[in-house]
C-alpha cells in the first residue's frame, strides 16, 4: 500500500478506520490521523493515534482559540 500524502512512498502503518496508509514522515509530522475529532472504533489499538494524540490535541486547541 501507498502512503496517501506522499504516493511514491510505501506505507509504514494503515488507518483502518479509512483503509488509507501512511509513510514514515507522515507519521514524523503527525499528519496520520485523517478524522481525529470523529469517533473511531479502531482508536484504541491504532498506531498512528498513540504516537501523534498529543500533537494532534495540541493543534485542535490551537485552531479553537484562534476562531
Amino acid at each position: 500500500m501507498q502512503c496517501r500524502n506522499h504516493p511514491d512512498r510505501e506505507a509504514r502503518v494503515v488507518c483502518q478506520k479509512m483503509n488509507v496508509g501512511y509513510c514514515q514522515e507522515c507519521l514524523d509530522n503527525c499528519e496520520s490521523c485523517t478524522d481525529p475529532t470523529g469517533y473511531c472504533k479502531f482508536r484504541s489499538a491504532c498506531m498512528t493515534w498513540e504516537l501523534c494524540k498529543k500533537t494532534v490535541k495540541q493543534r485542535l486547541r490551537e485552531e479553537k482559540e484562534s476562531a
